[in-house]
């Protein structure tokens, strides 16, 4: 009998001050022989509904201003909180698995410059920094 994985989708809800939240996820994205590539991301609003409508791809109104200003009023503050919460899951996804992360804000060039610098100081070795699609890869292949 073989063990059968389970991959379920991981979120975790952060409230901020004035009544902002931070919604961080990892959800399975992409499956193939080995194991399976997960998609980090995260979103801060004042309104639950407004950030799920932008992680599930609304095309509505909601979905269209939070792409605008991912970070909200705060600087650096909510993407640490979101790293330390995806680093404590790089302990739960199983072996063979991988995790990418996007720069997905209306600045992207100045979040993937801020992220480098972190991932290069602060974080494991095993990231791997690539600039051409300002995303950042995790193996778990240890």
């Amino acid at each position: 009998m073989t063990l059968r994985t389970n991959r379920f989708k991981k979120t975790a809800i952060t409230k901020l001050p004035n009544g902002y939240l931070l919604k961080v996820r990892l959800i399975p994205w992409e499956y193939d022989n080995q194991g399976c590539i997960w998609l980090a991301s995260m979103a801060i609003s004042k309104s639950m509904r407004q950030i799920n409508d932008w992680m599930d791809e609304k095309k509505n109104r909601r979905s269209k201003l939070l792409s605008l200003s991912l970070t909200g009023l705060f600087a650096s503050k909510p993407q640490i909180i979101a790293m330390k919460k995806v680093r404590d899951w790089m302990k739960e996804i199983p072996k063979n698995d991988s995790i990418l992360l996007y720069c997905e804000s209306c600045l992207s060039d100045k979040q993937f410059k801020v992220w480098s610098k972190w991932f290069t100081s602060r974080e494991d070795e095993h990231w791997e920094i690539y600039p051409e699609n300002k995303s950042f890869f995790y193996s778990n292949c240890d």
